[in-house]
């Protein structure tokens, strides 16, 4: 038998094995392109970008944090009471200086009949947080979720060589031929599918935010024990948005108890609560700039 006939599909092994690495490192590439192109932000002109509420911050890292963040402001308004419900009805006052998430919050917690445990709170303001992520992703801050058809086509290059692969791999094994390597090859592969298809939450200009506010307001952070009474509703929120539930503790322990938040960060000692009726951001949108507001080769 010529040495043409003995080969798979009369390529020989090891020329196989070659070309199929390129075309695995090709396939690759593109797939880490296209994920990273999906993170990639709109241009945004600095000068009329609006600052985020608290409650938008939050939502930068996770929904439970933008319900922390108004959390915060509720309480250190004495809007809520500690067990989390409605201390009075809002004043047109209070509904100018809260951003519309916050006095949805305060709408839902209403008489305090809503369980204030974190799934019970999350079901009751999906809506709500539907409508808070949609406005960040028009903004550039999040990325568009993809899913389906749109997660499948950012690993179609990787499917198509993982595909070839296990041809070339069944027709080396009824050949009788050394498939180790080619097999570790395809395994290594499959196993990039479902990392490549993890959606990232922000954007460029999401990651590039948040690590800009963090810097600025590092002041807020729950270890350092900022006085709420002092900065006012709108540095808690914002403070609950960037550090998580650490903020919500130092504004009410029995409330953060309430909503299972204290796990996360305990600041010790007394833990007596700082509520203040200090000025808010603006309505939805304003606020300061710191936003207050082996075995062979292949077959």
């Amino acid at each position: 038998m010529s040495t043409y006939a003995a080969d798979t599909w009369g390529i020989p092994s090891q020329t196989f094995l070659q070309w199929y690495l390129v075309a695995a490192a090709v396939a690759v590439g593109l797939s880490l392109y296209s994920r990273m192109a999906a993170r990639r932000s709109p241009t945004v002109v600095d000068a009329v970008r609006r600052p985020l509420t608290p409650p938008e911050v939050g939502v930068l890292t996770s929904d439970y944090q933008a319900i922390l963040a108004s959390m915060a402001i509720l309480r250190s308004a004495d809007l809520i009471t500690t067990a989390g419900k409605a201390a009075r009805v809002l004043t047109k006052e209070d509904k100018g200086r809260l951003d519309w998430f916050t006095r949805t919050l305060h709408k839902r917690l209403g008489s305090g009949t809503v369980p204030l445990r974190q799934v019970r709170l999350l079901g009751r303001m999906n809506v709500a947080l539907a409508q808070l992520r949609t406005g960040l992703i028009d903004g550039g801050y999040l990325q568009r979720p993809q899913q389906g058809v749109d997660a499948l086509l950012r690993t179609t290059p990787l499917v198509a060589v993982i595909g070839l692969g296990v041809v070339r791999l069944i027709f080396g094994v009824a050949g009788g031929k050394p498939v180790g390597f080619l097999l570790l090859t395809i395994v290594v592969l499959a196993a990039l599918i479902p990392l490549l298809r993890i959606n990232r939450r922000r954007t460029a200009l999401g990651e590039s935010e948040l690590r800009r506010l963090k810097h600025e307001n590092s002041y807020l952070s729950p270890k350092l024990r900022p006085s709420f009474t002092s900065y006012g509703p709108s540095l808690a929120g914002l403070s609950a948005a960037l550090f998580g539930s650490g903020a919500l503790v130092l504004v009410d322990p029995a409330l953060a108890g309430a909503v299972a938040a204290g796990a996360a960060y305990s600041p010790g000692g007394g833990g007596s609560s700082s509520h203040s009726c200090g000025s808010f951001s603006g309505s939805d949108g304003g606020g300061s700039s710191s936003s207050c507001g082996g075995g062979g080769c292949g077959g």
